[in-house]
């Protein structure tokens, strides 16, 4: 197997701990794999000459409906972000309504009035 091949199975295995990532919901680690993955992916690309072109379209295909589970997986993961800053917010408004509800103003002032 050529190294441009190893290099896509390497990116392979690299998307699925990917997806496994953003499962968890860690966002951080997934910024970094993928930026492995791409650069693993540009090294498979500059190898590619030699290599034979059925096996590459059916590794780069495997990449394209993994990247296309990860765009899915993320977009729910941002999905449920905004519904869940969206109940915040909600809350937010609901607990200053009590707030100003429950503010007592007093009868006298603190201040004395020169005029009275």
């Amino acid at each position: 197997m050529s190294d441009a091949l190893t290099l896509l199975d390497e990116a392979l295995e690299l998307g699925r701990k990917e997806l496994a990532l953003l499962a968890d919901g860690d966002v951080e680690a997934v910024r970094e794999s993928s930026r492995a993955r791409n650069d693993l992916m540009n090294q498979a690309w500059d190898q590619r000459d030699g290599v034979d072109v059925e096996q590459l379209m059916g590794k780069l295909r495997r990449l394209r409906e993994l990247q296309g589970q990860m765009t899915s997986d993320a977009r729910r993961l941002r999905d449920d972000l905004r519904a869940d800053l969206a109940r915040v917010r909600q809350e937010g408004r609901r607990f200053s309504g009590y707030a100003s509800a429950s503010k007592i103003t007093p009868l006298a002032s603190r201040f004395v009035s020169k005029k009275g």
